[in-house]
């Protein structure tokens, strides 16, 4: 079943009116995509081999009262026969029922991580950060143990199977051997019910502390050169060293747990097995029974011991399956960072040919699509946009525009086709902020700024990502070749972008060139190389604006002299440059600086230099 290429029936994070709780996630888990057809061969497969076994020990007794007793030569072949047959159906339904479990298990785990990866890639984002590691955790041991419900109903059917079978043959053995074993069963699951909530509750914990020590584990491994820069590697390893004693502990009262479990199931397994069996030898020496009912009846007493115990850990198992659907439910309920366009304007939403949002009938005007419309602020309905003062590009039609409120932190600017736009702000979490909004990880505040004419607010972040890419300034590497790094799915890779991002002199010095394999994040390369890389990645995209977020900080001034005279090869794009290098402002054909206390300023970086005290004191020479 091509299980990869179906999507679930509600994508994470959009349908509000059904969230992902617990149920459902093992619902999809069990039933998605088709795969009831593998729960219901596996169910069947599990439970016949069950079956198989507990008539084995009866079939070998009636080869002893039958054939072996009466010295019967003709009845032994053919006994003999029934218990090669049973042998054989036992064999074959374990098989098929185990590859078909197994086959839901994999299928349900895979689309179970496909939801989770949708949620962190999704196009609006999560509100709340969370670490890597965590994401990794919960993608898959948490998907892979919700995915192990088959095997948990599958087991637990079988197992049921096999105490019936059991408890029918006893009966049609003695009826006070099968009464025992009925009434035994259910007596001995509430006593194992009671016994396995310590362990349920540890459980519970030993997932949660693990689950974090793999986060921290995973995000320490990935930031090892930051670490080491910082001198922060002692902090690091005590902070993990903390969380993995707090995970040892745990998974010890955990096994402590288990393991006081495992004796007292298997104690009153024995206890039942020996009363059984010492009540079935009474019976024989009364006459009662022949003695290859003896050897059923021990043979199955024995046998249902596995059953019995299996069905006392369900609830165990269950309880943490439980745990890891609610922490998948919590991922996926997260809420978006980027609020959909209806929910913001209060109105309905609902695609439009070309794939943008478009508003239904709703008092607020909505802003056009057409490049080069007017685009017309939320709070201001109906009134058109006042162009920008001194920001005009080189194109026609502006790109892009930004045109914050007064006060703002925020210059204003536009960028059209073959414009380089600097753009200077001293406070640098505010120029990480702006370039977050532009890249449509932060909303966008209504009226701030204009895609072709429409307004931010109202375009929905795919829609928006297609026009504008703006990478952070933290843009890392991938494990794959260097091609597959910078070429978008593996395109034909751009000589003008290589270029203007300075990487074919290192390239060229690898082993493979651009087919070598990059590990680790790029760990091999040098930090100047991994951000050329990511540069040159960054002029690979084929959206019509690119924003550059300090690209140049981590190379040397002749490399940046390089990609300074490059950005300007550009004529089908518009980049934009929120830098305070002097090297990269010296190229850009207008440069704008924002300042908290007063207007912006406009220029080239020249004509600020000579003319701006504050462009001076953030920029310099």
């Amino acid at each position: 079943m091509p299980s990869s290429t179906a999507m679930p029936s509600c994508p994470p994070g959009r349908n509000k009116q059904t969230p992902w709780k617990a149920s459902r996630l093992f619902s999809y888990s069990l039933f998605g995509n088709r795969r009831w057809k593998y729960v219901v061969v596996g169910c069947a497969g599990l439970t016949l081999h069950q079956i198989s076994e507990a008539l084995v020990p009866t079939t070998i007794g009636a080869v002893v009262d039958n054939a072996i007793t009466p010295h019967d030569g003709g009845a032994l072949l053919w006994w003999l026969g029934a218990l090669a047959a049973v042998f054989i159906v036992l064999a074959l339904s374990w098989r098929i029922g185990t590859l078909a479990t197994m086959r839901s298990f994999s299928y349900g785990s895979h689309d179970l991580r496909q939801l989770v990866v949708e949620r962190t890639l999704h196009p609006r984002g999560m509100a709340a950060r969370r670490a890597p590691g965590e994401i990794v955790a919960i993608a898959s041991s948490d998907a892979d143990r919700v995915a192990g419900l088959a095997w948990l109903i599958g087991g637990g059917l079988a197992s049921t199977a096999g105490v019936v079978t059991s408890a029918v043959t006893l009966l049609l053995i003695s009826v006070p051997l099968g009464l025992a074993v009925l009434l035994a069963t259910p007596l001995m699951l509430l006593v194992m019910h009671r016994l396995t909530k310590p362990l349920e509750d540890r459980s519970d914990v030993e997932q949660s502390t693990a689950a974090r020590a793999g986060a921290l584990a995973t995000d320490f491994i990935t930031g090892s050169r930051p670490l080491k820069g910082l001198g922060a590697e002692d902090a690091a390893i005590a902070r993990y060293r903390a969380a993995s004693q707090s995970s040892l502990v745990s998974a010890l009262k955990a096994i402590r747990a288990k393991s006081a479990f495992t004796g007292a199931s298997t104690a009153m397994s024995a206890a039942f097995l020996a009363g059984i069996a010492f009540f079935a030898a009474w019976f024989a020496v009364q006459g009662s029974i022949t003695v290859g009912q003896l050897v059923a009846v021990v043979g199955v007493a024995q046998f249902v011991q596995g059953p019995m115990a299996a069905l006392g850990f369900l609830s165990v198992e269950l309880a943490r399956k439980r745990a890891s659907a609610a922490r998948i439910a919590v991922l996926l309920g997260e809420a978006e960072a980027v609020p959909e366009v209806g929910v913001a304007l209060g109105v309905a939403v609902a695609p439009d040919v070309a794939g943008a949002p478009a508003a239904a009938a709703s008092p607020v005007a909505a802003a056009s699509p057409v490049a080069g419309a007017t685009g017309r602020g939320v709070g201001s309905p109906g009134a058109a946009a006042a162009p920008v003062a001194g920001a005009t590009g080189r194109g026609a039609t502006p790109l892009l525009e930004v045109r914050p409120s007064p006060g703002s932190h925020f210059p204003a600017f536009s960028a059209s086709a073959g414009d380089v736009v600097g753009v200077v702000l001293p406070d640098g979490v505010q120029a990480r902020l702006l370039v977050d909004i532009l890249g449509f990880r932060v909303p966008a505040p209504a009226g701030l700024m204009t895609i072709d004419g429409s307004d931010a607010a109202d375009v929905d972040p795919s829609h928006a990502r297609s026009r504008v890419f703006a990478d952070s300034h933290e843009g890392v590497l991938f494990r794959g070749t260097v091609r597959q790094n910078v070429a978008v799915a593996d395109a034909e890779l751009d000589d003008r972008a290589f270029a203007a991002a300075a990487v074919v002199d290192f390239v060229s010095q690898l082993p493979e060139g651009t087919e070598t394999m990059l590990t680790g994040h790029g760990q091999s390369l040098s930090g100047g190389q991994r951000q050329r890389l990511v540069l040159g990645r960054s002029l690979h995209q084929p959206q019509p604006v690119l924003v550059l977020h300090d690209p140049t900080t981590a190379v040397d001034t002749a490399t940046e002299a390089v990609i300074a005279d490059g950005l300007r090869n550009f004529p089908d794009k518009a980049l934009v440059l929120v830098t305070t290098s002097p090297t990269l402002l010296a190229a850009c054909h207008r440069v704008v600086l924002g300042t908290a206390d007063g207007p912006p300023e406009t220029g080239s970086h020249r004509e600020l230099l000579a003319t701006s005290a504050s462009y001076r004191a953030v920029v310099g020479s």
